[in-house]
């Protein structure tokens, strides 16, 4: 049921099926790693399997466009981590990330994918595949676990598939700032066919239901049921007295040593067995206040048995207060079920096929001391304070450069807090502009950029005593040059290399020849030839010909970069004049081609 020996890869699960090709997804997450996102973007409209060093910075651009109003993700604000290097494609991300508070205060805690494929040419329903995970949209190292159903929607809505469906409706209406008409045609519409979609279960699993958390006051909580164990990497002493409750036998708690260290001596009487991962490391991505990158145990489980079945609950809610009793968090959790003797149960979770080999028991060292937790605290507080401010960006033009302000509606309470310094995730954090000044002035210039690098992704750095917290905040910006995209466009292009480059990724007939690029977060001057990179000689005219005999839709992707560079005055330093001399040639045909 719950094998260590089954992986999976994240790329792998984003991937269109074979026959299929993507077509529109939304995600939501707790945390983001901007970088992070940029590859999955490039593995989504590309369908390769970039790494940071690999992807050149081209192909991200390429499926930065071809993404454009197509993808969204819905992250909790204030959670958007700091890059760990700068690249103006981050400006791109904008319309993409939607920041969101969870409607009863607590965190927007859901990690799951929606995604829609279609059939080229075919007039078929489209394949939507739901994947919830208990990991966000970062760098990763620890065990999680993940489910991927797919189906088709039918005429009719599926009374289980209501939860889901009326939570990604809702999404539009939990963002911190407005979102974009086509942003809410697009969650109502992929929320009506999830509604509808009659899901293919896991082999032995024989019903699929969905519960939401969070979002209103109506209350979930599973049945009764004979035994059950729990996986959580967070526990709380309420929360595992609420589940307990709730069965007959509470067999095991599969969680942190650190938390079950924290649990008092009433609630580990509640139970025989408290066990851990034999590696498990100290830090959690979810609900700590502090990021980290991640170790150890990560996932969220809930296996019950009743009568002859077992009930499987997976997703993003761990075993605390804020999940289950007080529901201040906003969580997903997927109920799957089926015959014991078909799937296993609580002792197959805890048996050698399942996670047995991979756990020890946890043995009690010595009761912690109370700790100080009144730094964490204090930048906590500043982190919601900066969310909940109205920040925003104002840009002045001074020629061909941009003046960064930063302004606030309110004060920023910065108790605690000895220094807050605040830069662009398109520039280094060396460029750092001091935002102390945001407790009372309401204003902090941030500096003088050219436009390519003006973004409404601004990242923070709080410093409470020797602790640092970074975050990026997706702000509203005012005053955003008119051709920032057309220079990001021109900055990556970097010349008429690029340029042919990207025709070349257009016509996407070499494609393998991105797969060992540049660096995407370094642009360096071309000094090869306009084929440096391509297997052999490659004719562009040919490729054209072909294309236009084959698939005339992607001259139209080419037709509109050229006319694009050329509104931004660029034309003679980045498309070559014997390129635009052959495209003439081109856009007649294709006009002829229209009459």
């Amino acid at each position: 049921m719950l094998s260590p020996d089954a992986r999976s890869l994240y790329t792998g699960a984003v991937t269109p099926p074979p026959g299929y090709v993507f077509d529109q997804a939304i995600a939501t997450t707790y945390s983001l790693d901007p970088e992070v996102l940029l590859l999955l973007s490039a593995h989504i409209a590309l369908t390769r399997s970039p790494s940071a060093d690999q992807v050149d910075p081209i192909g991200i651009l390429e499926s930065l466009r071809r993404l454009s109003g197509r993808l969204s993700v819905y992250v909790d604000c204030g959670h958007i981590k700091a890059p760990s290097r700068e690249s103006v494609l981050y400006g791109l991300l904008e319309p993409v990330i939607a920041q969101v508070k969870a409607p009863r205060g607590g965190v927007f805690h859901p990690k799951i994918w929606v995604l829609r494929f279609v059939e080229p040419g075919a007039d078929e329903p489209p394949l939507i595949r739901f994947l919830v995970l208990s990991r966000n949209i970062t760098y990763d190292r620890s065990w999680d676990i993940a489910l991927a159903l797919e189906g088709h929607p039918c005429g009719r809505f599926i009374a289980a598939n209501r939860p889901l469906g009326e939570f990604l409706r809702s999404l539009p209406e939990f963002v911190a700032e407005p979102v974009s008409e086509p942003r809410r045609d697009q969650a109502a519409m992929i929320a009506e066919e999830v509604w509808k979609t009659k899901w293919e279960l896991p082999d032995g699993f024989e019903k699929v239901s969905f519960h939401v958390t969070g979002t209103s006051r109506r209350k979930w909580e599973p049945p009764r049921s004979k035994r059950m164990a729990v996986v959580s990497p967070f526990v709380t002493d309420e929360a595992l007295s609420w589940l307990e409750r709730r069965t007959e036998d509470l067999v095991a708690v599969i969680s942190r040593p650190e938390e079950l260290e924290r649990l008092g001596p009433d609630t580990l009487r509640l139970s025989g067995k408290w066990l851990m991962l034999d590696d498990a490391a100290e830090t959690e991505e979810g609900e700590e206040l502090l990021e980290r990158d991640t170790l150890g145990l990560h996932a969220k489980a809930y296996v019950l048995e009743k009568g002859w079945n077992t009930i499987l609950y997976v997703g993003s809610a761990n075993a605390t207060g804020a999940a289950f009793v007080q529901r201040s968090n906003t969580e997903i959790l997927v109920e799957l079920s089926g015959k014991r003797s078909r799937i296993g149960g609580v002792d197959s979770l805890l048996g050698e096929n399942g996670l047995g080999p991979v756990l020890s028991e946890h043995v009690p060292s010595r009761e912690l001391e109370a700790s100080e937790d009144r730094v964490p605290r204090a930048l906590e507080q500043v982190r919601n304070s900066l969310g909940e401010v109205g920040l925003k960006v104002v840009c002045e033009a001074d020629g061909d450069i941009w003046r960064l302000t930063l302004l606030s509606a309110r004060p920023v309470e910065l108790s605690g807090i000895s220094d807050l310094k605040a830069w662009p995730i398109t520039v280094a954090k060396s460029r750092a502009a001091d935002a102390y000044g945001l407790g009372d002035s309401l204003k902090v210039e941030l500096g003088e950029f050219v436009a390519e690098s003006v973004t409404g992704l601004i990242a923070f750095e709080l410093l409470a005593e020797t602790i640092k917290l970074r975050m990026v905040l997706n702000l509203p910006v005012e005053g955003l040059p008119g051709n920032r995209d057309d220079a990001i466009f021109r900055f990556i292009l970097n010349g008429k290399d690029g340029f042919l480059r990207y025709v070349l990724l257009l016509l996407e007939e070499y494609s393998d020849g991105f797969e060992g690029g540049r660096d995407i977060f370094k642009i360096k001057s071309g000094t090869g030839s306009i084929t440096e990179g391509f297997p052999g000689d490659v004719a562009i005219l040919e490729e054209l010909v072909r294309a236009f005999s084959r698939n005339p839709e992607k001259l139209k992707d080419i037709a509109a970069i050229v006319d694009r560079l050329a509104r931004g005055r660029i034309t003679g330093t980045v498309v070559p004049e014997e390129f635009l001399k052959l495209w003439r040639v081109f856009e007649t045909a294709m006009e002829g081609a229209r009459k």
